[in-house]
Formats: C-alpha cells, structure tokens, sequence
C-alpha cells in the first residue's frame, strides 16, 4: 500500500522527568531529509532522534520539535559547596577582624550566606534512562505520522488505480486503430498509384504489398503498445508493494511517457494522435501524485 509523504502528527505525555511534547510534520522531497529542534538539555540525543526517524522514513522532508517541561517536583538540585572560595572569604574576614580590631567570631552561617559559597547544581542526568523515555515516545509519534500518511496514501490509490485504467483503455483504442494499418496503407498507396499513372501502368500486387508493408512498418505502434501495457502492469503490482515505491514508480512513468512520445511520432491517423495526447494527459497526472508517494 502506497504512502504519502505528507503527514502529520502530535504527541503529548507525562514522564518521570516531566511533561514531553513531541511534534512532526512531513512534506515531498526528492530524498530523505530531517530536521531536528529540541531544547539545549535534550541536544545531546539530536543524532539518535534523527536516525530514529530515518529509520522510520525512507523519503521525503520531515522537521521534528520537541519540547520538554522539566517537572519542579522532581527534585535534581543538588547542593555544592565551594570550598577554595569559603577559605578566601574566611581568610580576608580574618584580616578585617585583626585590622579593626573586632572580637566576633566569624560564623558559618555568615559564611555560607556569601555569594557562591554554597549554591544548587544541577545533578547529571541519567543520559540512557532519558533517551529510553525519549524513543520510546518518538515511536509512538512515529506510529502517528505513518497513520496519516497512509491514509492520504489510500486516497491516492484509488485516483492512481482510476488513471491506470484509463491509459490502458486509451491503448486498447490505440490498438484498434491500428490493427488494419498495412491493408489501408496499402489501399492508399494503390489509390494514389493509379491516379498518379491513370492506369497506363498495371501494377504488381506482390510489390505493391511489399511496398505497403515497408510504409506500414514505419508507422508501426505494436512494440510500444506492448511495453506500455507491460508498464501498466508492472505499475499496479508496485502499488501493492509494502516498502517504498515512489522512485521506481517515477522511473516507470519516465518510460511510459517514452513510449507515448514513440507512439505519438509515429501515428499516421488523426484518432490515434488524439489518442496519444489524451495518454500524455493521464500520465502527467499520475506524475503529480507520484510526486508525493514515499
């Protein structure tokens, strides 16, 4: 079942580290190309989100935002003391008290109130017991965005299906069409033979069959007929295809357009050249939706 590139999805949780919301959003692009924004604390997982994700999706532009609100009520202060700093703080009191004479003891509560003497840091965090959470919910977001790509993918599908069997209608015209070419070429030749030489001559059947089949031959549509309905084919079977068929799609239609080019050059009646460019107007249209397929 074909998918589209373009989807979206959102995802919001309540985790031990707090509440997390991870946003995604995807768009047609010749190539698999991601963009990762995430706060300052989370930068240092940007490489195993971005591959998270390519390993999801194998084409097209996705940009991923997460946002995570640290919860207060978990506590991950921890209380640090500056040791060096305290000494040359108590050091220069001392000086103080000598110079003026002071006979106050220098207590450590006066010590621990100066500035950065004792302050709150932030403890480490466990790096892979934030990253289990994180792609544990990158997953979920994942699952999101790949529902809403194959639910475009659906209705494209059935669109596609619809052109597909319209330019294997418009063949079977074409096939019609030609199916007498070299009895009328060579009726035609004949006609115009004997008006040209108004019978003074009697003409050769043999080579007269001879020179309408080579005439005949030049206009002959039959192989590209038959690549064109092989193409078809081959198109729909791709259709059913689990992995991701955009580029082999896009390749088929570069070579069905081929042979509508090959067909519409060679026609030699009016009704097979409007054939022909109603073929070339189903094609373009398949081309515009492949440009979205995954």
């Amino acid at each position: 079942m074909i998918r589209s590139m373009t989807g979206y999805s959102r995802h919001k949780a309540e985790t031990t580290f707090g509440q997390l919301i991870i946003e995604m959003k995807s768009w047609n692009a010749r190539y698999c190309k991601v963009t990762v924004r995430t706060p300052e604390f989370l930068s240092r997982f940007d490489h195993r989100i971005n591959s998270a994700i390519r390993n999801r999706v194998a084409r097209g532009q996705i940009q991923a935002t997460i946002e995570w609100a640290e919860d207060i009520s978990v506590s991950n202060q921890v209380p640090a003391l500056n040791f060096r700093l305290a000494e040359q703080y108590h050091q220069a009191l001392v000086k103080l008290q000598n110079r003026l004479r002071l006979g106050n003891e220098i207590s450590l509560p006066l010590l621990v109130q100066l500035p950065g003497v004792l302050t709150a840091q932030k403890a480490d965090l466990d790096e892979e017991a934030v990253w289990e959470v994180l792609a544990s919910h990158l997953e979920i977001t994942l699952d999101g965005l790949e529902a809403t790509k194959q639910a475009e993918g659906a209705a494209m599908l059935e669109e596609i299906e619809g052109i597909i069997r319209s330019i294997q209608a418009l063949s079977g015209k074409i096939k019609s069409a030609s199916a007498d070419l070299v009895e009328s070429t060579q009726t035609r030749l004949e006609a115009r033979l004997n008006e040209l030489l108004e019978g003074r001559v009697k003409i050769d059947p043999h080579r007269l069959t001879m020179e309408a089949g080579v005439i005949a031959s030049r206009s002959d549509i039959t192989e590209e007929l038959v690549r064109l309905d092989s193409h078809c084919s081959q198109f729909i079977e791709y259709l059913q295809a689990i992995q991701p068929i955009g580029r082999q799609l896009d390749f088929l239609l570069q070579e069905m357009n081929r042979e509508v080019n090959t067909i519409s050059a060679k026609a030699s009646r009016s009704s097979i050249s409007y054939a022909a460019v109603a073929l070339k107007t189903e094609i373009e249209k398949i081309r515009e939706l492949v440009q979205n397929v995954e």
